[in-house]
């Protein structure tokens, strides 16, 4: 890692898991830190307790432009909305603004691999992990997924390589942040009750190849329509289309072709089911064979790899009926690829906080849903857009959903936990959202 003169003075925005890592941090290095958040100080009550030994000063229950104006920098931590009034106005008025990833980037000197995507990003991220630690020992594994970049800033470890998730919400604040590989691994409609057009959501995501040269690595998607190809050197991966070079399925195999060399993994290796998780997994041996792992390491961790929980997570099987949960799909094209992997009769348990997106695409896999039992914010507005092609029936809770979908169903049927939207109209993350209804299942 290399050292950077830091600000005397921070103003931190929001206190999430990665606003309390940045306090920590920066407490720790001397700077005047100050944290402000439209949440109170009951609400943020367990966040506080873990910077009880930081000193730091906490403007909670809103924010003030002076706070924005009177620091030397501010760190905007990813779930804020730059588009919040004062931040604008704190723009306008000269303030430096700048996010947890472009900050945290300018200490690192390692390597790093970033994976963005609408969906599977995760997915891919962990088991790109799982291969290079299993090839190298040393690597960091985090970003959106859950641990912050600044938190291998602050630890004392030296990784070999650096492995990152990477949200939209974070790319909208790099300015040098630069990936030695970028992997896009999709774009469908997702957050536009955060982004104007889905167009601007696309060119969020673009932005993880902006800094890349040409000696650098970038893993696409066939299927993506892009308008602006990467500087860096491109290699594409097809669950449609053979290719003279990348990664494709063939028949049950999946090849590998990079500069003449090919090798053939069978898809059955892998237990993850789904076209998406075909593509997720080539994606993965792709970016490790461009690395150069061997085939033995990948062909260990794919076999070993079962998914994560959340994820097309199966939970239990009562009198036939299979119930599996799929709270992380927080958008349609998340549920409607989790269908596709299901070759029996789904009823879909669905809803949740509206991120306004259309629903119809889930129209495409109708013939196999009997019923969609629908809760939270969202319902009545999927109800609408979909009422009239699919059965659709309305409950006030989780638990509610799951009884009457399992008094729907009949042995054979698969019971999807799959709500389209995300969690915060009734929960504190998906995380929370999926361990409730495993605990409704588990409980029936």
């Amino acid at each position: 890692m290399r050292s950077r003169k830091l600000p005397e003075k921070v103003l931190v925005v929001g206190l999430g898991r990665t606003g309390v890592a940045l306090v920590r941090f920066l407490a720790m290095q001397g700077v005047r830190v100050t944290v402000t958040d439209i949440k109170s100080e009951k609400e943020l009550e367990s966040e506080l307790e873990k910077l009880k030994n930081f000193n730091f000063r906490a403007h909670l229950g809103g924010h003030k432009i002076e706070d924005f104006l009177e620091n030397d920098l501010v760190i905007v931590s990813p779930g804020v909305d730059l588009k919040t009034p004062v931040i604008k106005e704190a723009k306008q008025k000269g303030a430096k603004i700048t996010g947890e990833l472009e900050f945290s980037f300018g200490f690192i000197k390692e390597p790093i691999i970033a994976i963005t995507g609408t969906n599977g990003k995760t997915t891919v991220t962990t088991l790109i992990g799982e291969i290079f630690t299993e090839e190298y020992k040393d690597v960091f594994v985090g970003g959106n997924i859950g641990n912050p970049l600044i938190e291998y800033v602050a630890g004392k470890k030296v990784a070999k390589f650096i492995v990152l998730e990477v949200s939209s919400f974070q790319l909208e604040t790099i300015e040098s942040f630069r990936p030695q590989c970028s992997v896009l691994l999709n774009i469908t409609e997702d957050h536009l009750d955060r982004y104007a057009s889905f167009s601007d959501y696309v060119n969020a995501k673009l932005r993880i190849f902006e800094n890349q040269k040409e000696e650098d690595l970038a893993v696409l998607n066939k299927a993506l329509d892009l308008k602006v190809r990467p500087r860096a050197r491109t290699y594409l991966f097809s669950s449609k289309d053979l290719l003279a070079q990348g990664a494709y399925l063939e028949r049950d195999e999946i090849v590998i072709k990079i500069n003449g060399t090919e090798e053939r993994y069978p898809r059955s290796i892998s237990p993850l089911f789904g076209v998406h998780n075909t593509e997720n997994i080539m994606a993965s041996v792709l970016v490790a064979h461009l690395y150069g792992i061997k085939r033995e390491t990948v062909e260990k961790c794919l076999s070993r790899f079962k998914g994560l929980p959340h994820r097309t997570e199966l939970v239990r099987e009562i009198n036939g009926v299979i119930f599996i949960n799929d709270s992380k799909a927080t958008n349609v094209d998340a549920t409607k690829r989790a269908l596709e992997g299901i070759q029996r009769p789904v009823i879909l348990i669905a809803g949740g906080k509206d991120k306004m997106g259309s629903y119809t695409p889930i129209l495409s896999e109708k013939e196999k849903i009997k019923a969609i039992v629908l809760f939270g914010e969202a319902k009545k507005r999927i109800l609408d857009e979909i009422g009239h092609a699919i059965t659709c029936l309305l409950e006030k809770d989780l638990e509610s959903s799951v009884k009457k979908a399992y008094s729907l169903a009949k042995s054979g049927d698969v019971i999807l936990f799959s709500p389209m939207c995300s969690s915060f109209d009734m929960f504190r993350d998906y995380v929370d959202r999926g361990n409730r209804f495993k605990e409704i299942v588990s409980a029936l």
